[in-house]
């Protein structure tokens, strides 16, 4: 028996899934690349983020929070879990997937990586799976 690997997702069809589950989404398909706006509030207290998806098929999303501007805990000096760019580290490295539709993984990972950084704000500590990240103790 010959197993089939599964195919990427075409653009349009990402984008279509993105307006189905968040029609205030918005977002353009052109040079192979797909680049949307997403609101997304984590919980009914929080606030409400826009986020910017970039993707391009055998690369990862690019996932940034554009509006309001993202603040650092007071005694931190960086944000934890991003990239160098800024972007959202939101999977470990093969964790996701081209066949995968980002409105199932990519946005619902954002959205619980934005209730993490509430709580970072307030606790100091990110308490989501993967890297330990605490900001130093007052002095």
């Amino acid at each position: 028996m010959v197993s089939i690997p599964p195919r990427a997702i075409n653009l349009g069809l990402q984008l279509a899934s993105t307006k189905t589950v968040l029609p205030e989404a918005q977002g353009t398909v052109r040079g192979g690349e797909l680049v949307c706006r997403v609101p997304l509030q984590p919980t009914p207290a929080s606030r409400r983020y826009t986020v910017r998806v970039a993707y391009r098929h055998r690369r990862r999303p690019r996932v940034t929070v554009t509006d309001p501007p993202l603040t650092l805990h007071p005694r931190a000096t960086a944000l934890p879990h991003v990239y160098p760019d800024g972007d959202l580290c939101l999977h470990l490295p093969g964790e996701w997937k081209e066949y995968m539709l980002l409105s199932h993984t990519i946005l619902p990972w954002a959205s619980e990586w934005l209730l993490h950084y509430e709580l970072w704000r307030v606790t100091g500590r990110w308490a989501a799976n993967g890297h330990d990240y605490a900001v130093p103790p007052a002095q």
